[in-house]
């Protein structure tokens, strides 16, 4: 029987990851046998401000994935994320249409129709509309009212929303390489199939996605997503900042914050400990004091984890979540960054275990492949868990649907927990 393939590809700010997965329509059993990396230099906060680069850096990131696997993508599952990205809560309300009250599932379409039904500015349009709960009869918290018995049917549901030139941008970059864009989907809800387990989101965690210009959050509770936000600060920002202090390039101080980069909770401040620059710099007896680097890089982290906690106190949820924080995205490699957001959130904290890809090799422990692996996955459900349409101008779903996806699913979870 004929292969059929998924293909996932994450355009971030610093990078574009693309996995291209196979799948056997006897066995359903999937192998990801693309994987590729390319430098992304076309968008800033998550917009689009080059398309001729942008084009050019997917490109390159899509003919590497497509050697690797020997196949020909024509469509692929595509993530947005930025500071464009707008979130609220909406809600719908119908009678049940059957003469024995019994709600079926016209009825459970016709009021997330009803709640997607919002104001929105011309030039904005909505990405996802996800039911959180049902209301049968006043009677609330329902998470699934099919075959309940009922006169009147309310829907609370959490609408994504961006930018429409910004989404057409972004897409428009994807077809300019011959490929169909099967969805767009807001980039923590992909990642958070691949880093997040079920206990988690039932008992509450906090996602948080450090990228390299922009982190972006998503707590869930009960299974539902409870807020999500994109914060305008990301890895690249240190970079600047050591640029700066230290008066060199960026390339320089990117790769001075690999080699000697941390927070000041796992370093002693009190010794004096030197840094020998010489060789990067390119320049004589050019030594420092460590404390000196890791102030300029801790200034920025505290600012990023102080942003999280203003987040949190919108919920408000700070210092409740059981299941703790959740930390991906390259910049989560940052030594002691996870130290840090521990004892500012006062939550358990981990970060998203290594990526091993069957037939592939060991990437190393790069969390940054979250966002790709979980569209990944979303494509999985949705062309084989029967999901559907939720959405305006873009498909979204119900990710938690179908016993075929969740083997997906779990399957994934062997390479991203």
């Amino acid at each position: 029987m004929k292969s059929h393939y998924i293909t996932g590809i994450d355009v971030g700010n610093a990078q574009v990851k693309v996995i291209i997965a196979k799948i056997d329509n006897g066995s359903f059993r999937p192998e990801i046998v693309g994987v590729s990396t390319a430098i992304s230099s076309g968008l800033r906060r998550g917009m689009v401000v080059d398309t001729e680069e942008t084009i050019s850096n997917i490109r390159s990131a899509i003919e590497h994935a497509q050697d690797m696997a020997n196949f020909k993508v024509r469509r692929a599952y595509l993530s947005v994320s930025g500071l464009h990205i707008g979130t609220q809560v909406s809600r719908g309300v119908i009678a049940v249409s059957r003469a024995d009250n019994e709600i079926s599932q016209n009825d459970i379409d016709r009021v997330l129709q009803a709640a997607a039904v919002i104001s929105l500015p011309a030039n904005r349009e909505v990405i996802h509309v996800i039911p959180r709960n049902y209301i049968v009869d006043g009677k609330e918290y329902v998470k699934n009212p099919l075959g309940m018995k009922g006169v009147r049917l309310e829907a609370e549901v959490f609408i994504i929303d961006g930018l429409s030139p910004h989404l057409k941008n972004i897409a428009h970059c994807l077809n300019e390489n011959n490929i169909e864009v099967a969805e767009l989907v807001f980039a923590p809800l992909a990642a958070s199939l691949a880093v997040l387990d079920k206990n988690q989101k039932e008992y509450g965690v906090l996602h948080l996605d450090f990228g390299g210009q922009t982190s972006t959050l998503s707590v869930f509770e009960e299974a539902d997503l409870l807020h999500t936000a994109v914060l305008p600060i990301g890895s690249r920002h240190i970079t600047n900042d050591l640029a700066i202090a230290l008066r060199t390039s960026i390339d320089i101080a990117e790769r001075v914050k690999i080699e000697h980069g941390s927070t000041a909770e796992i370093q002693d401040m009190r010794k004096k400990d030197m840094i020998d620059l010489s060789e990067i710099l390119a320049e004589e007896n050019y030594i420092l004091p460590k404390k000196q680097l890791i102030r300029v890089i801790d200034a920025r982290m505290q600012e990023l984890v102080d942003m999280v906690g203003i987040e949190m106190k919108k919920i408000p949820r700070n210092g409740m979540l059981p299941a703790g924080v959740v930390l991906s995205g390259g910049g989560s490699n940052l030594p002691g960054f996870a130290t840090l957001v521990k004892d500012r959130l006062r939550l358990p904290v981990r970060i998203a275990a290594p990526l091993n890809i069957d037939g592939i090799g060991l990437l190393g422990s790069d969390p940054s492949y979250s966002v790709a692996a979980g569209l990944v996955a979303w494509g999985f459900e949705k062309e084989f868990g029967g999901g559907k349409q939720r959405g305006g101008g873009f498909k979204s779903m119900d990710i938690n649907s179908s016993n075929t996806a969740r083997k997906v699913l779990n399957w994934l979870k062997n390479f991203l927990p």
